[in-house]
C-alpha cells in the first residue's frame, strides 16, 4: 500500500535589501510568523531572501541579518541571495508559453538592463518547490541539513507586495510550471513603516 507522504511547507519572510538597515516593517512580518506559527499543524522549515541584486549600494551584511534573527529566537533553517536567482531566471525565460508575455520581459530586459522583480520571485518559487536547481543557491543554517523542494509555499509579505504577486502568479500560469500556482499561499500584513524608516 502506498502512504501519501505528508506536506512540508517552505515559509519565507523578512525580505530584506542590503541597503537597509532593519526597520519596523520587518519586525512585523517577524510577529506575523509568530502569529501564523500558533495556528500551523504542518511541518515547515524557515527561509529568508536577502535581496543584494537591486540595491545600488550593499551597507547591510547577511550576517547583521541571520544574527538578528537568532536574537529574535526565530529558528531559520536557510537563506539565500536574489542575484543568485538570474541563472535560474533565464530558465524560465525559455519555459513561457505566452509569445506576448515573453516579449514583454526580454524588451524589459533589454531596455533597463535588470530583470524585473517579478521575474525573479517567480523563480524564487520555483527553485523553492524543485522546479529548478537550489544547489549553490541555498544555504543552510544547520549542520548536515540539505534542502530539498517544498511540497507547498508560504510567504509572508508587507502588503504592498501584492501587485507584484499578482505578475508573480500571472507569469507561472503562463509557463510550463503553471501548475505551480496552486501550491503559492501569500500571507500579508499591514505595516506602519517604510523602508526609510529604520529601527537600528
Amino acid at each position: 500500500m502506498n502512504k501519501t507522504l505528508p506536506k512540508k511547507y517552505s515559509v519565507e519572510f523578512f525580505h530584506i535589501y542590503t541597503d537597509e538597515k532593519i526597520n519596523l516593517r520587518h519586525i512585523e512580518s517577524i510577529n506575523q510568523l509568530k502569529k501564523s506559527e500558533k495556528d500551523w499543524g504542518f511541518s515547515y522549515e524557515l527561509i529568508v531572501l536577502i535581496d543584494n541584486y537591486n540595491p545600488e549600494k550593499h551597507t547591510l551584511k547577511e550576517d547583521e541579518v541571520l544574527n538578528f534573527l537568532t536574537d529574535q529566537k526565530i529558528n531559520l533553517d536557510f537563506w539565500a541571495f536574489e542575484k543568485d536567482l538570474i541563472k535560474n531566471a533565464e530558465v524560465l525565460l525559455d519555459c513561457i508559453n505566452n509569445n506576448r508575455i515573453l516579449k514583454n520581459y526580454r524588451k524589459y530586459i533589454e531596455r533597463n538592463n535588470k530583470y524585473p522583480c517579478s521575474l525573479l520571485t517567480s523563480a524564487w518559487y520555483l527553485t523553492r518547490l524543485g522546479y529548478f536547481k537550489s544547489d549553490e543557491l541555498i544555504t543552510s543554517l544547520k549542520k548536515g541539513k540539505v534542502f530539498k523542494p517544498a511540497s507547498g509555499l508560504i510567504n509572508i509579505l508587507p502588503e504592498d507586495f501584492k501587485s507584484i504577486e499578482k505578475k508573480v502568479k500571472q507569469l507561472i500560469l503562463s509557463s510550463k510550471f503553471s501548475e505551480a500556482a496552486d501550491k503559492i499561499e501569500n500571507l500579508y500584513y499591514s505595516t506602519s513603516g517604510s523602508r526609510a524608516e529604520t529601527l537600528f
